[in-house]
Order: C-alpha cells, then structure tokens, then sequence
C-alpha cells in the first residue's frame, strides 16, 4: 500500500525511477519467487561478465596463431583486424557457401553476408530459393554463446582473403570454418586461452560490486543456491575468487553446492554422480565444507540440494546448453542473462519518442490502407478519396521509413537488433521468448527487487484483438 501521503502513481513512478529500463527484468511467463527454492547459476557470461572486446580479441589472435603455426595459413593472416561487429549471437554459418545469415523466428533468411559484403535482395533469393533452411542440417552452425562471437569475425574475415587469393587459402569454405572451430575449441580445450585470462583477471572480466549483495540477498531470504558450470575447478575458483573476495572469503560459502566439469548439456540427462573436489586441492578452492563436485547430473545436483523441478530456478546465458535444455529435460525454471539488453536499451532510450511515433504511425497506416482498399471494392464515385489516401499512405510510408532508418541505427551496423528482424522475432529473439522464463543483462539486476516478487508476464494482445486499443 502506498505510505507517507503518496498515490500508487507516485510509488511506481519513484520505483521507475530507480530502475532504468536497462536494469530491468522482463518476464516472459510468470515466475513466483516465493514458490522457488533453490538457485543456480552458470558462471561464463552469467556471474562471470567478461570484458566483450578484451576476451574477443584474445579468443582471435590466439585462433590466428594456431591457423598458421599448425594448420599452414599463409603468415600475413596474423594482419587480419578484428571488426567487433562482425558478428552477433543467433547468426548462422552456411559452410557450403561461406555465408553468414539472420533468420528469423521460421528460419527464413533474411540477410546474407558473403565475407565482408551483403548479397542484396535479388542474390539472397537466388542463392536461398525456398527462404527457409534447415538449421539442422551439418551444413549449418549456430552461434549460440557469445564465444561463438570471435569465429564468426575471423570467418568473415577469410572469406574475403580466400575470394582474393584462393591461391594462398585453397581451403573450401566448410575446411575453412572447421579449421576455424578447431582452433578455438583448441585454446579453450588445451588451457592457453584460460592461462592468459587468470594472468590478468581484471582485464577480462567486469567486475560487480552488486553481485555479491545480490546473491546474499537470495540466501537471506531462505533460497538454496548453487554453482554450475562447464569450467574446470581451477579456473572457476580463480574466477569467482577475482569476483566475490573480500565481500565474500572463501567464496564458495555462499554457494550450498559448487558442480564444475558439469559437461552441460550433457548434464541434463543421466550421467550418474559427481566426484568430490579434494579438500585443499586447490589454493582458492578449499572445499572444507565438502560441497564442490566435478561432473555428474540434474538428478545428483538435485538429490545434494534437496529439491528439484519447477521449484529450481537456473540462470544462464546459453539458450540451448543452459535455458532449453534445464527446462525440457528436468522441468527447472529458467532466468536467461543477456548483456547485449543493456547495451541495445540504452541505445534506444534517446530515441524512445521516435519508437513512439512509429508505433502510432504504423496504426494510422493501416486504417489509411484499410479505408482505401474498401472504396476500391466499390463501384461507387470514390476516385478523389482514394487518389487522396494513395497520396497520404506514401507520405506515411516514407515517414515511416525515415523513422526505420533512424532506429536501426542505434543497433549493430550489420544486423540490427539481436531479438527482431524487421518487424518479427528474430531467431534468438525467439528462442529468448520461448524457452526464457525471465531475463535480463545481469544477475546483480535482482538486487533491485523483492526477494518474493511475482513476476508477472505482460498483457499480450492476439492481432485480432490490437484494434482495442492499449487499455486492454
């Protein structure tokens, strides 16, 4: 209720204020905090926020190094620059043709980008006759993680080299993807990527000074939480150390359970138990509670927790490792981090009344069409009214393309908005929307928040129903 004299529009209007639509959780189906017992977390791209240009650069040039040293690339690739842009979650690579696509929520493709070039319309059907692929297929690879993001540059980026000198990189553009994959599979395999990071944790990660009071906030309020991810022991234990000490020494205190090597996805169906990490093993994992473990599965995770199903709540960044594959295979509820919400929102704030304008002027065109195509099925002397809307629905149309323009460059240079393609769901988008309980840029967002909040899914209107208004 609201208290000291204010309405509830002051009391939404103050708590508005303090959270910035950036920080924000946004709610895909309703989540009851009360009626979740445990927590989990992974840890890359989910506690552990990485520096996106600093770890990107690294994962590039590490990948270079091996491309020439082991695989034969001619030495002057190591003068390939690294375009940031070039790549976002959610695209898709076409190995057979060296192509790199969005498509949206049907898997229709709707743009192409051939090295650093993009096929236009007319190219694009040719090349993708049926629209739709088949993402299935090995033809096709997905980036679903934002360690996807640095194979996708250096892709683009020899594509162009071997269009020019096919001479030089006589590799076809599958063994050149695949030789691509390998190497940086390799240094995340092998521990020359990870050596590189713990040699300097503050250039690589962002650090939060919200985090730790956001997780001590879940344990006051009586939640269980746990730690699993697919990093080995070591690395986790440098990593979270660097991210909760001195608020929280050991760290791994706040944690009731702590499952490294989990092998996710693999993880959510049966492995059998986990293997305990061995007290004092580790300088920065003591384990003196005994509660840290490698592999095993959902089942053990959740005979050691004490809970399990929809009463678990997993946050994550991996739409299929993390967030598709804990919801379908043992029912958890999920929380999806996405650190590109920040960035995009924050983009846009500034042009919020134009999102606005485009919104109303998108309606008035469809009742300016809508009028116009009832007069044309009449035989009655209407061609003054209908050479009147024609003139208005052009204006309207190139207002609004005007308004498009202005948007979409608030967005990736290349690809727009992570989550739409032109005015449907993209594929990521989509898959944010249909597997994502919840989600938002950062865990530390919750700390904003009751620790029993009803997370309730906003009113979504069928089309059918649109024309109500937004009072419905």
């Amino acid at each position: 209720m609201p208290t000291n004299g204010q309405t509830a529009a002051q009391v939404v209007a103050r708590v508005r204020e303090g959270l910035p639509p950036h920080r924000r959780i946004y709610t895909n189906r309703n989540l009851r905090m009360s009626s979740i017992q445990a927590i989990g977390f992974d840890m890359d791209h989910t506690l552990a926020v990485y520096n996106e240009d600093t770890f990107s650069r690294l994962c590039f040039d590490l990948a270079i190094d091996l491309l020439v040293s082991r695989k034969g690339y001619p030495e002057w690739i190591r003068d390939i620059p690294y375009e940031a842009a070039a790549a976002v979650r959610g695209l898709i690579v076409d190995k057979r043709l060296g192509n790199i696509l969005k498509v949206d929520a049907y898997n229709y493709v709707s743009r192409v980008r051939h090295g650093g070039r993009f096929l236009v319309k007319d190219e694009r059907r040719q090349v993708y006759k049926r629209g739709r692929i088949r993402i299935g297929s090995d033809r096709y690879r997905v980036f679903d993680t934002l360690f996807d993001l640095p194979e996708g540059c250096l892709y683009t980026a020899l594509v162009d080299l071997k269009d020019e000198h096919p001479e030089r990189i006589s590799a076809s553009y599958r063994v050149l993807f695949n030789d691509i994959r390998e190497a940086v599979d390799t240094i995340h395999r092998d521990g020359t990527l990870k050596r590189r990071i713990i040699s300097d944790l503050g250039s690589f990660f962002v650090r939060d000074s919200d985090l730790a009071r956001t997780l001590l906030n879940f344990r006051k309020a009586g939640k269980r939480l746990f730690l699993l991810t697919n990093s080995e022991a070591d690395y986790t234990a440098a990593v979270m150390n660097h991210l909760l000490a001195p608020d929280i020494s050991p760290w791994e205190e706040i944690f009731d359970l702590v499952i490294c090597s989990s092998r996710k996805p693999g993880f959510f169906v049966s492995q059998g138990g986990g293997k305990a990490v061995p007290r004092g093993a580790y300088s920065l994992l003591g384990n003196q509670a005994g509660n840290c473990y490698t592999g095993g599965d959902a089942f053990f995770l959740e005979s050691k927790i004490g809970t399990f199903g929809d009463a678990i709540l997993y946050f994550g960044d991996h739409t299929y490792g993390d967030i598709l594959r804990s919801k379908k295979s043992v029912g958890w509820r999920t929380a999806m981090i996405i650190p590109e919400v920040e960035g995009e929102i924050m983009s846009l704030v500034p042009l919020r009344f134009k999102a606005q304008q485009l919104a109303q002027l998108e309606e008035e065109l469809e009742d300016l069409v809508l009028e116009r195509d009832e007069l044309l099925n009449r035989n009655g002397d209407s061609q003054d009214r209908i050479r009147e809307l024609e003139r208005a629905i052009a204006n309207g149309l190139g207002r609004r393309g005007a308004l498009q323009r202005q948007l979409a460059a608030a967005f990736n240079p290349h690809w727009g908005t992570l989550f739409k393609e032109g005015r449907a769901a993209s594929r990521f988008g989509a898959q944010v929307r249909d597997f994502a309980c919840i989600y938002t840029s950062r865990v530390s967002n919750f700390r904003q928040y009751p620790a029993d909040k009803f997370f309730a899914k906003p009113t979504e209107p069928m089309p059918h129903e649109r024309w109500l208004g937004p009072g419905l």
